[in-house]
Parts: C-alpha cells; structure tokens; sequence
C-alpha cells in the first residue's frame, strides 16, 4: 500500500491534472465538431424540457452540497 504525504498527494494531483489537459487537447478538434454539430439540435428542444433539465441539475448540486456537508459534520467515531 502506498503511503500517501503531502508532496505524493500534490504529485498524483498534478499528474491527473497533466493527463487530463494532454487528452482535452488531443481530443479538441473531435469535441468541437461534435458540439457545433450539437447546436441546432439543442436550440429546438422544447422549453420544458430544458427547465426540466436546469430544474434536476440545480436539485442534484443542493442534493450532492446536503450530503457533503452532512457526511463532513458526522461523527465517525458515534458509529463503532
């Protein structure tokens, strides 16, 4: 197992980091095809289905912040 410090845990950051920036680069061309290509079909969705959609991705953020907070004011120790 590998003992994660300070400086191994800023270093795999980095690294992820790296990795994720070289394949958004390699991958952009394809993406930004895609996504133009994309457009009109998003521009003629029907308006309830786009609040529908807004309405979901604002209820997961407050779900996701609700966990978070409760998973970080938790006790872990109250359940030995």
């Amino acid at each position: 197992m590998i003992k994660m410090n300070r400086f191994t845990g800023i270093l795999a950051v980095w690294v992820a980091g790296f990795m994720l920036g070289f394949i958004a680069y390699l991958s952009y061309p394809v993406m930004s095809r895609v996504i133009v290509s994309l457009v009109p079909f998003l521009l003629g969705l029907d308006s309830q289905i786009v609040g529908a959609t807004i309405a979901g991705m604002a209820s997961s953020l407050v779900t996701l912040i609700v966990v978070m907070l409760w998973a970080y004011r938790s006790d872990s120790r109250s359940y030995r």
